[in-house]
């Protein structure tokens, strides 16, 4: 696992592109570590309408004007080969980022990236051809995030000793988000479901002090969970946070931020958690690379 972890630098240099056409929306699919990119790319990408999938089926307003993009690291996704299939009845621009199974032999424009990772480690392989593809003058910003990455690589005691304090105090960890980082808070949590086998919730500014605010301040079970939240944040969501904290009597703990472009920051937070979760595995003496009970559910429902 930590070999995939050191790979993000390397794969935030790929040069691989999909073709397209004009268009006038985007619907990307995918589930899990495959999907998340779509997620991540959706808070970099605002030239044009952008919606995420994870599901069988598609919006309704899904035509020719439609780029739709599959993204499925194994290719052989259910859900993801099952919206593809009607994109393309519905007569959309298709295209697909996986390292082969179903979708490569279905899809034309298919750009093939390497195999032999756990999906979530391929991020950098799934969401740079989005970035490449649909935000050419981003490559910049690609070396930049690598760079930062790499750093994390080289210097992460910080990271594992917060880790290990998570552990031993048998905590689980709460991650609370702002736009550009709401997916970024997601991953974290799903990091610490599958690396860590923990429980965990992410959610985000503006909208948790709509409702959220309320359990924070008052639920039973609060001195069982730990709180984060990203650097960062400026004007009205930044005094949110900080009223927030003070108001619901949360210690939060606050995850710095490096980099100058948004890419460099996001893929900045997303290392960080990766090895957050990574570190919390190995401190629980659970497998972080282990998802055989996600294995044994796709069992069970290939066979309806």
């Amino acid at each position: 696992m930590l070999d995939e972890l050191k790979s993000l630098k390397d794969q935030l240099l790929f040069q691989g592109k999909f073709d397209h056409t004009d268009f006038k929306n985007i619907v990307i699919a995918g589930m899990g570590g495959s999907g998340i990119a779509g997620s991540i790319f959706s808070e970099i990408y605002d030239k044009s309408p952008i919606e995420i999938i994870s599901d069988y089926s598609i919006p309704s307003y899904v035509d020719s004007n439609t780029l739709f993009i599959a993204i499925s690291y194994s290719g052989n996704t259910e859900e993801t080969i099952s919206a593809y299939r009607e994109a393309e009845r519905k007569g959309a621009q298709t295209a697909a980022i996986t390292s082969g199974g179903t979708i490569a032999k279905i899809c034309r424009n298919s750009l093939l990236i390497p195999s032999g990772l756990q999906p979530r480690s391929a991020l950098g392989f799934m969401i740079v051809p989005l970035i490449l593809s649909l935000l050419p003058d981003a490559s910049k910003d690609l070396k930049e995030a690598s760079k930062v990455v790499e750093n994390i690589d080289f210097s992460n005691d910080r990271i594992r000793e917060e880790a290990i304090s998570l552990v031993r105090a048998r905590k689980l960890p709460v991650i609370m988000g702002f736009k550009p980082f709401e997916s970024v808070a997601y991953r974290w949590q799903t990091q610490f479901n599958e690396n860590s086998k923990l429980l965990a919730f992410s959610s985000s500014f503006p909208e948790l002090d709509h409702n959220q605010i309320m359990a924070l301040e008052n639920s039973y079970g609060k001195e069982n969970l730990a709180f984060y939240y990203f650097s960062g944040s400026s004007g009205k969501v930044r005094e949110r946070i900080k009223f927030t904290i003070d108001l619901a009597g949360v210690d939060a703990k606050q995850i710095p931020v490096e980099g100058n472009s948004r890419i460099a920051q996001i893929m900045h937070l997303v290392h960080y958690g990766d090895y957050f979760s990574y570190y919390a595995a190995l401190e629980r003496k659970v497998e972080p690379r282990d998802v055989t009970t996600i294995e044994k559910l796709k069992k069970l429902l290939s066979q309806f």
